[in-house]
């Protein structure tokens, strides 16, 4: 006896030719695109990702470089206004120094003044108590 030969093996081969076919217009080419835009993506954003990082070390060195730039104007605007206080202060100083200088001479001259005057003042009044004491001690007015 004669058997046909087994025609079962290509109907399964064809069977997977028509399944795999199928299945890459519809599966594996719309997934494949899919994770193809996936990727690009991901490489985009890793590039985009990159350059803001760049730019934000850019924008901080250049906001420390204005920072340290201010912080020298600062200094030297302080130092300035240091000296013309020092200045301002000195000045003051001299003023009040020759202030209390002229009081000082002036109080100095009173006193002289003063001092003079009552030096010339002095024995006559030393008479005039001398003659009171001695006429309250008489008891008694004295001659001229």
């Amino acid at each position: 006896m004669i058997k046909a030969p087994d025609v079962t093996l290509l109907y399964v081969v064809f069977a997977f030719l028509v399944a795999y076919a199928i299945l890459k217009k519809f599966l594996f080419a719309p997934l494949s695109a899919i994770l193809e835009a996936r990727e690009t993506e991901e490489r985009t954003a890793a590039r985009v990702h990159a350059e803001s990082l760049e730019g934000l070390a850019r924008a901080v060195a250049h906001a420390e470089e204005q920072l340290a730039h201010a912080r020298r104007e600062a200094l030297k605007e302080r130092e300035t206004l240091r000296a013309q206080g020092r200045g301002h202060l000195e000045k003051k100083l001299a003023e009040a120094r020759a202030a209390a200088t002229a009081v000082l001479e002036r109080a100095s001259r009173e006193i002289a003044s003063e001092t003079e005057r009552s030096s010339a003042e002095l024995p006559q009044r030393v008479r005039q108590l001398a003659r009171s004491l001695a006429e309250k001690v008489l008891g008694r007015e004295l001659a001229a």
